[in-house]
C-alpha cells in the first residue's frame, strides 16, 4: 500500500487530462498487482467488480461512510448532480468522440462513481454532488520491476467555500483510513481472483460465540478481568485439508447484550498449518505496531493506553500479560474500560477472544456500537491472518 506524489499520475499522456484541467490532484495511489502484464487491466477490473458491494467493502469504510451518509443526509450535503440543468455539468459533455463511442463501461467496483470511460489501459468515473465534483481515475502502468501495477488518482473540484472545507476536514480519515483499506482491498481482489471461494462461497468458514455463557470456560478462564461485561470468540480452522463452507461467516449469536445462542464450529481451511505459536497468530492478526484503523479504534474512540514503537513485549501497543504452551493474553485500559485480546492456536484451531470489563458507566454506551464493527471486521482479521501465517 503506498501513496503516490502527484506527478507520477500528471506526468503520464492520460487521457483523463483532456477533461479535468479545471480539477486538482488531491491523492495517488499504487494498488500493487504481482506477476500482473501490460494486458491485465481488464483482468484487474473484473477481480475489483466481483470483490465490491456494500457486504465487501472494508468494514473501517463501511463504519465511516455510514457515519459520513447520516450527516449529509443531516446537512444536504449529497444531492446527487450532473443533471440536465445542473450547476456541475457531468464530464461525459467533455468526452470526445473516441471516449464517448469506447466499449465497456463498468463502475470497477467503486459505485456510486458513474462511468465516464473505459479504455486498454484506463477508465474513470466520477461523481457530483452540492459539496464536491470527484473522479477516479484508474491507470494501468509499469511498476517499474518489469510488472504493472494499477494507479489510482483522485481529482476534485470543490463547490466553493463549503466544498474546500469539506474536503479539508475528510482529509486525515481519507488518506489514514479509507483508502489505505480500498487499496488493501483491491490488492486482495487481484490475489484471489479466479480462486475457488474468494470473496464470499467457498470462504473459509470463521465460527462465533459472543456472550460469556457462550464461550468456554477453559477459554474464559485465561483472561484476567475481575469481571466479564463484554465477551466473544472468533475460530477459524487451520487444518489445511479442511472442506469449505459456503456461508463463510456463520453468526450463531446475533444478539450480543442479551448474549445468547451458541457458537459456530468452523468446517472450512485457513490454507496455513498449525505450526505457528499463538504469538506469530497474534502478530499477523493485529502487527508490531498499531496501523492507523486500530489507532483511530483502540486510542480515538476507546481511549486506550498503548505502548509506542515495536517492542517483544507487545503486540501492536498492547501489554504481553502472560502466555502459554498455546495461547497469550494482551491487556490494555482506558480510564472507563479494561480489555483482554486472547488468542489460542490449538488443534488445527486458531481463536481470537475479546474481553472487556466496563470501569464506568460512558462504556456502556461507547462499545456497543463499536462492537457490531468489532465482531464485523474480526473474521477478516483471521484470514487475513492465516494467509499472513501461510506465507511466513
Amino acid at each position: 500500500m503506498t501513496r503516490l506524489p502527484d506527478h507520477v499520475h500528471t506526468e503520464r499522456p492520460w487521457r483523463v487530462h483532456e477533461l479535468t484541467g479545471d480539477f486538482r490532484v488531491e491523492d495517488v495511489w499504487a494498488v500493487r498487482t504481482p506477476g500482473a502484464g501490460p494486458d491485465d487491466f481488464s483482468t484487474l477490473l473484473a477481480a475489483m467488480q466481483a470483490s465490491a458491494g456494500p457486504a465487501k467493502d472494508p468494514l473501517p469504510s463501511r463504519f465511516l461512510f455510514a457515519v459520513r451518509r447520516r450527516i449529509g443526509a443531516l446537512l444536504g450535503w449529497d444531492k446527487p448532480l450532473t443533471g440536465a440543468g445542473d450547476p456541475v455539468p457531468s464530464l461525459r459533455g467533455r468526452l470526445p468522440r473516441d471516449l464517448r463511442e469506447a466499449p465497456g463501461r463498468s463502475d470497477a467496483g467503486l459505485a456510486p462513481l458513474a462511468s465516464l470511460y473505459e479504455l486498454d489501459d484506463e477508465c474513470a468515473l466520477e461523481r457530483a454532488t452540492t459539496t464536491v465534483h470527484a473522479v477516479i481515475h484508474l491507470g494501468w502502468a509499469p511498476d517499474g520491476i518489469g510488472g504493472h501495477e494499477l494507479r489510482m488518482a483522485v481529482l476534485v473540484k470543490p463547490n466553493g467555500l463549503r466544498g474546500r472545507l469539506y474536503m479539508a476536514a475528510i482529509a486525515p480519515f481519507r488518506r489514514l483510513v479509507v483508502f489505505p483499506a480500498l487499496v488493501r482491498q483491491r490488492e486482495r481482489a487481484w490475489r484471489d481472483r479466479g480462486r475457488p471461494g474468494a470473496e464470499g462461497g467457498g470462504a473459509a468458514a470463521v465460527g462465533r460465540a459472543v456472550g460469556t455463557h457462550e464461550i468456554p470456560e477453559s477459554i474464559r478462564a485465561l483472561g484476567s478481568l475481575s469481571r466479564i461485561d463484554y465477551a466473544d470468540m472468533f475460530t477459524l480452522s487451520t487444518e489445511t485439508n479442511a472442506g469449505t463452507d459456503t456461508d463463510a461467516d456463520t453468526d450463531a449469536v446475533t444478539n450480543a447484550s442479551a448474549g445468547t445462542g451458541a457458537g459456530a464450529c468452523p468446517n472450512a481451511s485457513a490454507g496455513a498449518g498449525t505450526g505457528a505459536t499463538a504469538e506469530l497468530w497474534a502478530r499477523a492478526l493485529f502487527g508490531d505496531v498499531p496501523d492507523p484503523v486500530e489507532r483511530l479504534i483502540w486510542q480515538g474512540l476507546l481511549g486506550l493506553r498503548l505502548s509506542r514503537g515495536r517492542s517483544p513485549g507487545t503486540v501492536a501497543g498492547w501489554r504481553i500479560a502472560e502466555r502459554g504452551e498455546d495461547w497469550i493474553r494482551l491487556e490494555a485500559a482506558s480510564w472507563f474500560l479494561t480489555g483482554n485480546l486472547v488468542v489460542r492456536a490449538a488443534d488445527g484451531q486458531v481463536s481470537l477472544g475479546t474481553f472487556l470489563r466496563y470501569d464506568h458507566p460512558l462504556a456502556r454506551a461507547v462499545w456497543p456500537p463499536l462492537s457490531a464493527i468489532h465482531r464485523r471486521l474480526a473474521p477478516g482479521l483471521l484470514r487475513d491472518a492465516a494467509a499472513t501465517v501461510r506465507a511466513a
